[in-house]
């Protein structure tokens, strides 16, 4: 018996790799979308000549490494950390330390700050990762009140409850809270122009770590134990383990945060450090999008920009007064306690996966247009 050996069919061109396309335009949009994102963000100082929205963009870039922290471990790992505002505190007094009683600049203390928090988180993640759900968020939220008795006592450090002065990010000598100026005395940049493109370069570097967290295997087993813990273990996935490198990761970036927030605010105490920290860090994952790293950034602008938006349109809200007690009315901060509670129950029912996901519908509409087009 014999075989005879034929040459495969020819592959047809017209279907051959077909989704290839839809891929590379996929991949080319993505990156056109970040770059003008960056784009954006570069030109903001030079267009937006209010103070106060300066300000408000400012705390919402340095919130937002915070919000990544929490993507982590919430959006990434699925677990659930109220202790979010101990870490900033770590972190913002590791740089009061480092960078006020020793002297060391902001390469030395911003960077120490991520470790010593870091530490901290890996020193509390063992115990905690243990319990899960609502006993995880008590566990953590624990932290917080064990955190403010240690701050308020340990006076050497946090200088009790009249607090202390924040770390000065110095750049060739120069305070960045005063601007930054040429050699001749010209100024180049004032305090928030220097400062928003010093918070938005440390942003830049820790979505792009996010971002290669997220893609890495370890990225990968992060998720695995979210959405089956169980099948993962069964998988070979070490759970534990990847529970506490994702508390320890969070735990950083949220000294990260708390140390660049102290510095722009130039002093702080420790009744700043309460559980609405952990809560807003929560929301701002919720309302930008779960497990996406532009929606714990869109939700720290949105949170961030929430009240400031309220105090403009309260003069053309006849149901908003300054006294709510004299007209009936309510005032414009208990207005914005309101439309935060109302924003996250809203997202919650009509749209679990955020404000990103309302902005990548006409994105991937226009990428359908584009790949439609293109055969």
């Amino acid at each position: 018996m014999t075989t005879t050996l034929e040459p495969p069919a020819p592959i047809d061109d017209d279907t051959a790799g077909a989704p290839a396309p839809v891929v590379r335009t996929k991949k080319r949009s993505t990156r056109v979308w970040v770059a003008v994102w960056v784009a954006a963000m570069l030109v903001v100082p030079w267009v937006v000549q209010s103070d106060l929205w300066m300000g408000v963009g400012i705390f919402a870039l340095i919130a937002a490494v915070g919000a990544l922290g929490m993507q982590v471990i919430t959006g990434f790992a699925g677990q659930i950390s109220m202790g979010h505002a101990v870490f900033m505190a770590i972190g913002a007094y590791t740089s009061a330390w480092l960078g006020v009683d020793e002297g060391l600049p902001v390469w030395v203390w911003l960077p120490a700050a991520a470790v010593v928090a870091g530490l901290a988180g890996g020193v509390v993640a063992p115990a905690a990762v243990r319990i899960r759900g609502l006993y995880l968020a008590v566990a953590t939220l624990a932290l917080i009140f064990i955190g403010t008795y240690v701050w308020e006592t340990w006076t050497s450090m946090s200088g009790g409850v009249n607090g202390r002065t924040a770390a000065a990010v110095e750049i060739n000598g120069q305070d960045l809270l005063d601007g930054y100026w040429s050699a001749d005395g010209e100024e180049i940049l004032t305090s928030f122009q220097a400062w928003w493109y010093f918070a938005l370069a440390v942003l830049l570097v820790v979505t792009v770590l996010t971002w290669n967290l997220k893609r890495s295997r370890l990225g990968r087993a992060f998720m695995a134990v979210r959405d089956r813990d169980i099948a993962a273990g069964v998988a070979g996935i070490p759970v534990t383990r990847t529970k506490v490198v994702a508390f320890v990761i969070s735990s950083a970036l949220a000294g990260v945060s708390g140390a660049l927030l102290v510095s722009y605010m130039g002093y702080f105490t420790p009744s700043q450090w309460t559980m609405m920290v952990s809560v807003d860090f929560i929301a701002m994952v919720v309302i930008g999008g779960m497990g996406t790293i532009a929606g714990a950034i869109l939700g720290a602008f949105f949170i961030k920009a929430m009240p400031e938006m309220v105090n403009v349109l309260s003069p053309y809200l006849p149901f908003v007064s300054k006294d709510a007690s004299a007209d009936g009315g309510v005032t414009a901060p208990l207005l914005s306690q309101f439309l935060y509670g109302f924003v996250i129950v809203l997202v919650l029912i009509f749209e679990p996966k955020g404000l990103v996901a309302l902005f990548k519908r006409p994105i991937d509409w226009i990428r359908a247009r584009i790949s439609g087009g293109s055969k």
